[in-house]
């Protein structure tokens, strides 16, 4: 067909007119123009699989970051393949072994959420020292300019947990909890970071809780966990989790304690539990880091780079939002029309 060079899948109207228009153009050498810009710039777009290398998806969170992965895919006409693990107990080796595997099948693009830089970060810098385009999304919002990737798709992970330290700190808060299910994972701590700094311009105290990343699931062990905290430290009067399964464990292990609405609640991501929460006031907030769209986006950047060579310069930040009292109802409509979106389950 002579509009199959047209990579977007455009309706049949609009394919008549840009080829009328590209007819046009014929005359003056600009169809030269177009040739170049459909110019794969490291790899031919048909030369190997197109990888994503990502969170589990027994999180509903990365079920929302894929879903935002297959929209686009879908959009586009792309196919790919999500990588990741099954199991939580191993997280820190198994990352760098599944992204090592997938370097190993010469993609012609890797789109990789940089979790533990340690295994990570040296095998990213040969990939693209190989020649592999790599867009990072979702954590390394901090390495990926000095490991040759092209750019970074997700929040800001500081501004994430200043924000709520903020919200706490105004509210009165005196001495904060931040709360880490996955240690070791630099995006993760960046949020307590944050949170620990607003929270002592305030003049507020904070502690730091971690637990291994085995029990990153497992709802019960984090309740203890915060539980044995509470019990510990009966000053504390405000908590931030991480992810919104901790949250729930948080509001658990405070109830637990006999301390339920003495004790300010806020989180990171999203459940529809964790929203319902916010919804009864159980809750005060949940910083929305947009799952899907870092998916979305990322799957779009790398349409754009195999089939043109463009890409945005820089950070594309898709976080924080706050989700609270005020748009809390307008947050679940979307979840329950369009389900997984908001990355809520």
């Amino acid at each position: 067909m002579e509009d199959a060079w047209l990579p977007l899948r455009f309706s049949p109207y609009q394919r008549e007119g840009i080829m009328k228009f590209t007819d046009t153009l014929k005359g003056i050498g600009a169809a030269a123009v177009i040739a170049l810009a459909a110019a794969a710039p490291a790899k031919a777009a048909d030369d190997g699989p197109l990888l994503v290398v990502s969170g589990p998806l027994s999180w509903p969170f990365f079920a929302a970051v894929k879903k935002g992965f297959d929209d686009a895919a879908e959009a586009y006409g792309l196919d790919y393949q999500y990588i990741a693990v099954t199991d939580t107990a191993n997280m820190t080796s198994d990352y760098p072994r599944l992204l090592q595997q997938a370097i190993s099948r010469d993609p012609k693009m890797l789109l990789v959420g940089e979790f533990f830089p340690d295994g990570m970060d040296p095998l990213i810098r040969e990939a693209t020292a190989d020649g592999i385009p790599v867009l990072i999304h979702n954590s390394g919002q901090t390495l990926w300019e000095d490991n040759g990737s092209i750019g970074f798709v997700g929040e800001d992970p500081y501004q994430m947990g200043y924000k709520a330290g903020q919200i706490q700190a105004d509210a009165g808060v005196k001495k904060g909890l931040c709360f880490n299910q996955v240690p070791g994972n630099p995006t993760v701590e960046e949020r307590c970071n944050g949170y620990v700094a607003a929270m002592e311009e305030a003049g507020a105290e904070t502690i730091y809780q971690t637990i291994g990343t085995g029990d990153a699931t497992n709802p019960q062990a984090m309740t203890q966990a915060i539980k044995g905290t509470l019990q510990a430290n009966p000053d504390i009067d405000g908590i931030y989790t991480l992810n919104a399964v901790p949250a729930m464990s948080a509001l658990r292990a405070v109830d637990e304690v006999g301390r339920k609405g003495e004790i300010m609640i806020g989180t990171a991501d999203l459940s529809n539990e964790a929203l319902m929460a916010i919804k009864n006031g159980d809750l005060a907030f949940a910083m929305d880091q947009q799952p899907y769209l870092q998916g979305y986006l990322s799957m779009l950047i790398a349409n754009q780079y195999l089939n043109y060579g463009l890409h945005p310069i820089g950070h594309v930040k898709t976080g924080p939002l706050v989700i609270d009292a005020s748009n809390v109802d307008k947050t679940l409509e979307v979840n329950k029309a369009h389900g997984g979106v908001r990355g809520a389950s």
